[in-house]
Formats: C-alpha cells, sequence, structure tokens
C-alpha cells in the first residue's frame, strides 16, 4: 500500500474522507424521523459529539503532521457545517408541524371529555364551546366541573372579574359561586340569584 503526506496508509485517509459523508447521509436521514424540537437538538448533539470523537482519533494518527491535523480539523468543520444545516432544517419542520396542528379543542362539543393542553392540563370549556381557562387533573376546577351537566361550564366569558350574574330567566341552571381570589364552587339559581349547591 502506498502512503500518503500524513503518513497513513491511503486506506485510512480515505475511510476518514468517507466519515463525514456517511455521517451527512445518517443525519439527513434522521432529521426526517425527528419530530419535536427537542429530538432535532439531542439528535444534533449526539451525531456533533460523534463527528469529533471521529475527528480527534483521526488527529491523533496524524501524530505530529500539521498538514494532517489541518486536514482532518477542516473535515470535522465541514462535518459540523453539514450536521448543523441538516438540525435547521429538521427545527424548521418540527416548528411547521407545531403551527399545523389544530387546537384539541377545535371539535370539542358539550359531554366530551376536556381537551387537553401540550403541558398537560385540561382546556375548562363553556357549553358552547369557548374556552374558559386551564386547569390541573385532579383540582377543585375539576371537581367543580364534575357538578355541572355535559363536562362544561354554563357561561360564555368569564372575564377579569370571574363568572357573570345570574338573571332570573335562567331559574334552575347551574351557576358558579366565589369571587375568583378563593375558587369558585357550583351553585344553582334559584330567584335570580346564584346559591350555593347541596
Amino acid at each position: 500500500m502506498g502512503s500518503s503526506n500524513c503518513g497513513l496508509p491511503r486506506w485510512t485517509l480515505a475511510m476518514s474522507a468517507l466519515l463525514p459523508i456517511v455521517g451527512a447521509v445518517l443525519v439527513a436521514a434522521g432529521v426526517v424521523f425527528a419530530q419535536t424540537l427537542s429530538e432535532c437538538q439531542t439528535m444534533r448533539e449526539n451525531q456533533r459529539r460523534t463527528a469529533r470523537a471521529n475527528a480527534e482519533q483521526e488527529m491523533g494518527r496524524c501524530r505530529e503532521d500539521r498538514q494532517c491535523v489541518t486536514e482532518a480539523r477542516s473535515r470535522m468543520e465541514n462535518s459540523m457545517e453539514r450536521i448543523d444545516e441538516a438540525t435547521s432544517a429538521c427545527r424548521a419542520r418540527a416548528r411547521s408541524q407545531i403551527k399545523a396542528e389544530p387546537p384539541p379543542y377545535l371539535h370539542w362539543k358539550p359531554g366530551d371529555p376536556s381537551p387537553q393542553a401540550k403541558d398537560g392540563r385540561l382546556y375548562l370549556m363553556s357549553c358552547g364551546g369557548k374556552v374558559l381557562g386551564l386547569y390541573k387533573r385532579g383540582s377543585a376546577r375539576e371537581v367543580e366541573l364534575k357538578t355541572y351537566p355535559d363536562n362544561c361550564i354554563p357561561v360564555e366569558d368569564w372575564g377579569p372579574a370571574g363568572p357573570p350574574e345570574p338573571s332570573t330567566s335562567d331559574e334552575g341552571k347551574p351557576c358558579t359561586l366565589g369571587n375568583g381570589v378563593d375558587g369558585y364552587r357550583p351553585g344553582w339559581i334559584w330567584g335570580g340569584v346564584c346559591q350555593p349547591a347541596h
């Protein structure tokens, strides 16, 4: 076998030159399967770590040949650039998937289970299909919601002051008591006033 200017066999240099190319192909293949921004970032970190380790091995084989070390470093930097470009494309795809997803409450109807937000909380829905807020599983809000029929609150907008005051036309309908500071609790409208549920 012939040797190169780095003092290494040609097949070793050929293999080390192919590693970044193979790595770039694997990056491109791996990006297709990444679904989230965190998966894109994890994939980037793993691939950069692998590329750096390969380059350090190659530079270690160069011993003290400066040109060989410079070439190995250049190949590593090119690999890192390709990995970063592939990661940018992965992130763009992940962001487009996030934007394309409809909100979980889009097709909600009274009687359906509460739609779940990405952070695990549940949407508090009005019976007209409007989002009134978010609550956590097992919270007092969930207990309160179970006192209403159809898994919804019979108001359309609470606004900053909380639930609206009932009118006499709402006689016998469920309502919500409380000032928002101490929380809300269920009630029923009798005589135009929201009375505590017993």
